[in-house]
């Protein structure tokens, strides 16, 4: 009886066969994953080193409450000054404006910083650190800050404060390097200035006898809703401000106010209605741009708006 032939062994399982090449496969798939993790195990450790809190003695020995001027100067900028009187800081370079009060204390926090690394500074090494030609200065009163380079390792920059180079974070050049339109205050109008009356082309809104009113008036208007849309042009801020640009005048809006007990009033000038709605304060010489809807809010007051 002839012999049965033996199957060749292959050293699968025949339930659950898997070639040579699957395995290889497999591996390389594991050999992947374990590597991205680890990947993002050292992104997130990497993350927490560079976001630590920087420990250190403050930059300088300034004081905010005592500064009266901040200056900064920037290669191909303008240079931007402000200016303080009483309690109101004033931009007052490259135009005259009412200064932003946030970006002028986040401007003030830089003298701060908190510096732990710190060495002399001598002439022949500035240049190491990106200080013989800085990013920019910003002096407060007559001593100067020097923004050079960032650290090659750590999320901090070099700075020259006297004889000193000293390391801070570096999210403090973010203001530093404001353009003058950041120093800019976005509200439309002072907050000691309260809005009397508001000549609109379509319809006026005024204060009778301390309640606002429309003329010609609107029996469907709810008091709320008239009262809203004067709150709206009290406290209207634009996304952004700039120095007039010389455009033609659409059409005209007069406002009338009281101010330290006086009543002044002012005329805007409409220069755009879309993409972005643009007002002109004549007095200030600068133009202030709102969205579009922004505009639409303002110029329109119906029993159906919200």
């Amino acid at each position: 009886m002839p012999e049965t032939e033996k199957p060749q062994e292959t050293g699968q399982d025949p339930a659950n066969p898997v070639s040579p090449s699957g395995l290889r496969r497999r591996w390389l798939l594991n050999a992947a994953l374990l590597v991205l993790i680890v990947a993002l195990a050292w992104l997130a450790i990497y993350r927490a080193g560079q976001e630590k809190d920087v420990t250190g003695p403050p930059l300088t020995t300034l004081t905010t409450d005592t500064i009266l001027q901040l200056r900064t100067e920037r290669p191909g900028h303008p240079a931007v000054t402000l200016e303080k009187t009483g309690k109101e800081w004033m931009l007052t370079t490259p135009v005259r404006a009412r200064a932003n009060h946030f970006n002028v204390e986040s401007l003030l926090r830089i003298i701060t910083a908190p510096g732990e690394t710190r060495f002399p500074a001598v002439a022949t090494d500035l240049a190491k650190f990106g200080l013989d030609r800085p990013q920019t200065r910003v002096w407060y009163d007559n001593e100067e800050i020097a923004f050079g380079s960032l650290h090659p390792l750590n999320n901090q920059i070099y700075v020259q404060n006297k004889n000193e180079v000293v390391l801070i974070p570096s999210h403090y050049l973010s203001t530093a390097i404001y353009p003058y339109t950041n120093f800019i205050d976005s509200r439309l109008f002072e907050e000691n200035r309260k809005l009397t009356t508001v000549i609109l082309p379509d319809f006026t809104l005024a204060q009778e006898n301390g309640v606002w009113q429309k003329q010609p008036p609107d029996a469907k208007l709810m008091s709320d809703r008239i009262n809203d849309f004067a709150a709206e042009w009290q406290n209207a801020s634009a996304l952004g401000v700039e120095k007039y640009s010389g455009k033609e005048i659409l059409d005209r809006i007069e406002i009338a106010s009281l101010r330290d007990g006086k009543t002044e009033k002012l005329t805007l000038g409409i220069l755009a209605y879309k993409p972005d709605f643009v007002l002109h304060r004549p007095d200030e010489d600068l133009e202030y741009h709102f969205t579009e809807e922004a505009g639409k809010r303002l110029l329109n007051l119906s029993p159906g708006d919200k």
